[in-house]
């Protein structure tokens, strides 16, 4: 396998320093949170366990982390914003982590990031991509914040999406549907930011509540107002939805929307009316490169899947864990406050990941990993997703830059 060997380069280097220095004994607890059961499980919570899954036997083939193996605590927020204060509080409380990755949901992650960064605690958000959940603890409003995301956050996101649709494909009779969710509004907002900068206004602007079937009243406006494309922000599953439904009405325009529509519940639900829906992804399952077939057959094996529920959490969570090993190699400590400045000054060159090349993905002021040269665009092609465009397919391992 050609993975291992290259994560096998930048932890090994750490690994060299002495283990007389390290005093601490037993494992370093690291703390996995996501919707494990319930709606979100299908896709995001089980893609980001997987990933954890991979990185956790990656690592302790080698040794651990400062000579101690890692051990991953997981814990099931089920998308539901008070068990994720919950479960965080007993990650910190009673499981005595270093240090936390995941969170799947916006709404759930708002709440319970508070949790880590009382307890300062360095957290990795790897699915949740409302902006507000990072900004909300940033200077100068909070002077030292613990909370990190290694995920396209909404206010990338939209801007890659209308690029595409309006500056490549020339669509600006543009219709928006979002969820009434967190998610779904903030994506909203920020997409209707966008729109305003380049002076544009939606022919519709509809939402529609998490859960609904039939978006058909919705689409009729879209219609109605001369919609040449629609663009969603939503859960995957209704993604699949308006899908759906536009073929219901006949409505035969393009269809985008944000990352989670390159989740398999959203081809699988809307079968053939995904064909052609686009959306800004940071990894393919499908792509032919070295790293990422050592990935996806290693997340098969070890999670026993013959598909990646969210090849996207998947990826994000192994980089996630990757950088969080570093920089406990490099504060040569579990003390959270260390790792949080290891974090944002990191000396190693992070270059076998699964995503990019990460050289500083943090520093102090800005605590967004994903950078927009990181993200490209995906279409559904007979049932999975592809690269929209060639050029993206042979680009090779990005290196992230602001």
């Amino acid at each position: 396998m050609q993975a291992l060997p290259r994560l096998l380069t930048g932890l090994l280097l750490a690994l060299t320093l002495p283990l007389s220095s390290y005093a601490e004994e037993g494992t370093i607890r690291i703390g996995i949170i996501g919707p494990f059961t319930g709606k979100s499980s299908i896709d995001m919570g089980e893609s980001i366990r997987g990933g954890a899954r991979v990185f956790l036997q990656d690592i302790n083939q080698i040794g651990g982390v400062m000579g101690r193996r890692i051990e991953l605590v997981e814990r099931d927020d089920q998308a539901k914003p008070e068990l994720g204060v919950a479960m965080a509080k007993e990650l910190v409380d009673k499981e005595k982590v270093v240090a936390v990755i995941g969170f799947a949901n916006t709404g759930v992650a708002l709440q319970a990031a508070k949790v880590f960064q009382d307890s300062k605690k360095p957290l990795i958000i790897t699915a949740a991509t409302g902006a507000a959940i990072t900004k909300q603890y940033m200077p100068p409003a909070i002077p030292e914040s613990y909370v990190f995301r290694l995920a396209a956050s909404d206010n990338l996101q939209p801007s890659v999406i209308l690029s595409d649709v309006i500056d490549k494909r020339k669509l600006t009779q543009i219709a928006i549907l979002h969820d009434d969710s967190p998610y779904g509004m903030y994506g909203k907002e920020n997409l209707m930011a966008e729109l305003q900068r380049r002076k544009i206004t939606p022919v519709a602007l509809e939402s529609f509540k998490v859960g609904d079937q039939d978006m058909t009243a919705q689409l009729a406006k879209a219609k109605q107002g001369g919609a040449q494309v629609v663009v969603v922000y939503c859960l995957g599953s209704e993604g699949a939805m308006v899908a759906n439904s536009m073929s219901k009405i006949k409505l035969n325009v393009p269809m985008a929307g944000s990352w989670t529509l390159s989740q398999r519940s959203f081809a699988e639900l809307a079968g053939n009316n995904a064909e052609g829906v686009r959306m800004p992804v940071t990894f393919i399952e499908n792509d032919a490169s070295n790293r990422s077939n050592d990935f996806v057959l290693n997340y098969f094996r070890i999670n026993n899947v013959k598909s990646i529920p969210s090849a996207v959490a998947a990826a994000q969570t192994y980089d996630a864990l990757r950088i969080l090993t570093l920089a406990l190699m490099q504060a040569n400590t579990t003390d959270g406050d260390k790792i949080k400045l290891a974090l944002e000054d990191m000396k190693y060159d992070t270059t076998s990941t699964v995503i990019s090349r990460y050289k500083k993905p943090f520093s102090k002021n800005d605590h967004e990993a994903i950078a927009r040269n990181m993200l490209f665009i995906g279409e559904i092609r007979r049932g999975k997703v592809a690269y929209a465009y060639k050029e993206d397919a042979n680009s090779g391992l990005i290196v992230r830059t602001k």
